[in-house]
């Protein structure tokens, strides 16, 4: 049956089942046929770069302390997740190259940048898996999407914002200035900030506008309703439902 715009996105992968931004969660998004997926990337204190949300791993796994302040070998020897429930028991903290080389040939990834400075070396790592075409780049800091851009033009990036100021003319304008200044080829917005006006200004500035994160399916029919081009959410079958319905 064909499927109705816009594309769905697996937040963190498919984490309202599965422990977040783990391989099974990346794997259970490609199972229900989601569009893309969406993942956090930090830095160890060895300088590898792993798929995580949080600047500690305290909440996700079994241990304590800051990524940044830990080896590589130390944050693959927690439990990531049985947190989330024990079938789940074993699963480890990606490495972000290997989600590169064994999830972006199946899935698009788009890849938010959590720790500020990593950007060259992420777009160093997806040039090394060929993997350019199949990953985006997102962050909440315009910096980092210069800092990207400047490394490889012609990668796909997106500001993300929690909304404008207000839904004035004005506001809204700034926030599009702002992301185009960075060289930002779309949007990322809180969606209880999205609104009709936002999604026109962005289609005439030739910007795209994803929603982030819905799971009420009240609040994903409102971005279905508002057109826009990509939502986020934590149960991406919610969102695959709904668009088949209308279909």
């Amino acid at each position: 049956m064909m499927r109705l715009h816009p594309l769905v996105c697996a937040h963190r992968g498919r984490s309202g089942v599965a422990p977040e931004n783990t391989m099974a969660a990346f794997e259970a998004a490609i199972a229900i046929g989601a569009d893309f997926l969406e993942l956090d990337v930090r830095r160890t204190a060895d300088g590898e770069i792993v798929c995580i949300h949080d600047a500690t791993v305290d909440r996700t796994t079994d241990g304590s302390g800051l990524v940044a302040e830990m080896t590589l070998a130390q944050v693959r020897a927690l439990d990531a997740g049985s947190w989330k429930g024990a079938a789940f028991a074993g699963q480890r903290i990606p490495l972000l190259r290997e989600v590169l080389e064994t999830i972006a040939p199946r899935m698009v990834v788009d890849i938010e940048i959590k720790d500020r400075g990593i950007a060259p070396q992420v777009v160093d790592l997806i040039r090394e898996a060929n993997a350019l075409r199949r990953v985006t780049i997102v962050s909440f800091d315009a910096g980092d999407l210069r800092a990207a851009k400047d490394v490889e033009p012609a990668l796909a990036c997106g500001l993300i914002t929690s909304g404008p100021a207000d839904d004035a003319p004005e506001a809204i304008r700034e926030l599009i200035a702002s992301a185009l200044a960075a060289g930002a080829n779309f949007i990322s917005c809180a969606h209880p900030k999205l609104t009709a006006t936002l999604v026109c200004e962005c289609r005439l500035a030739g910007l795209a506008i994803m929603a982030w994160t819905m799971d009420e399916p009240a609040d994903l029919r409102r971005m279905i309703d508002l057109r826009v081009d990509a939502l986020v959410s934590n149960h991406p079958e919610r969102a695959l439902e709904l668009l088949e319905g209308r279909a």
